[in-house]
């Protein structure tokens, strides 16, 4: 049997997706289980042993491109599991040879949720297991438990004593952390080394390691398999951390874990807020806090990661 799971980004997204590879080669051994992602997510699959083959498409190549590689490539497959859901990846579904079968992103649900508070009990699955359910349902096998779920990476790095990796960052302004050098000072007072990474400017403080700028994928597991814990934002380091088993301390703003990525896996902890009624403002944040005192991230004080983090 060959199957092909598609997920073109992010990278948080895609790396969510390795435990359900790695889970449904668990249960069928002898099958084959391939990738199609976008290029520069490739490197997110390799080292993984119970990933075969990865296929890539570089946007760059234009979309005649894509469509050479699908006639190329896609035609032996078994089954396709999409989860993605995008108008890239449904085209498989009628140019490839294979069944097709999607997972259900639940974003109606999302929205909705935001904008008017009601529930629904799809907002209680996390996005791992969501991802799964196609596959379970194809071959009619149990959902695992969430921690058979858990994401993995591989990188020979060594977590180095005393170092704490440590993203204040976000694509969204409402998830970033806003006391990043406060906290850098207060990791340094307590003998701890701050090592920041990302897209984002480091705070100005004597003492900390900047790795931030333009890295690598690959450059940016080894930096944060190099630390033995991890502070992040809700964005794509946090699930590297948890994909590597580094202790985590997650720092939530203004999402919330109804929208599905909620690290809740063992050995994270999650510093968030859950008396201000605002939240979640947007399903993936936004550019400015929209009642305007950002209360989600400001009662998160250094000293409360901290605490989180021993």
């Amino acid at each position: 049997m060959k199957v092909l799971f598609v997920r073109f980004s992010s990278l948080g997204d895609i790396i969510l997706t390795t435990g359900v590879i790695r889970k449904f080669k668990e249960l069928f051994p002898d099958a084959q289980a391939d990738v199609l992602t976008y290029a520069p997510f490739a490197e997110v699959y390799k080292g993984l042993p119970f990933v075969n083959r990865v296929l890539s498409y570089d946007k760059k190549d234009g979309i005649i491109a894509y469509f050479s590689l699908i006639q190329k490539e896609a035609e032996e497959y078994d089954h396709i599991f999409d989860l993605h859901g995008k108008l890239l990846s449904m085209f498989l579904r009628f140019h490839a040879q294979a069944d097709y079968h999607k997972y259900m992103k639940d974003s109606a649900a999302r929205r909705r949720f935001v904008k008017t508070g009601k529930r629904d009990p799809r907002l209680d699955i996390h996005v791992v297991q969501k991802y799964f359910e196609p596959v379970a349902e194809t071959f009619n096998v149990p959902m695992p438990e969430l921690e058979e779920l858990r994401p993995v990476l591989a990188s020979k790095a060594e977590p180095v004593k005393g170092h704490i990796l440590v993203h204040p960052f976000a694509s969204k302004y409402t998830k970033t952390y806003p006391f990043a050098g406060e906290l850098a000072e207060l990791l340094l007072q307590n003998g701890y080394t701050p090592v920041f990474v990302g897209d984002g400017k480091a705070p100005d403080v004597d003492g900390i390691i900047n790795k931030t700028g333009k890295t690598t994928i690959r450059e940016l597991f080894d930096n944060i398999a190099a630390c033995e814990k991890v502070i992040s934002t809700d964005s794509g380091p946090l699930h590297i951390a948890t994909a590597l088993g580094r202790p985590t301390v997650a720092v939530f703003g203004s999402t919330t874990k109804d929208f599905g990525f909620y690290p809740s896996f063992g050995g994270v902890r999650v510093v968030e807020d859950n008396s201000v009624s605002c939240r979640p403002c947007h399903v993936h944040g936004q550019d400015a806090c929209p009642k305007g005192h950002f209360d989600c991230m400001m009662h998160l004080t250094p000293e409360k990661v901290l605490e989180a983090l021993s």
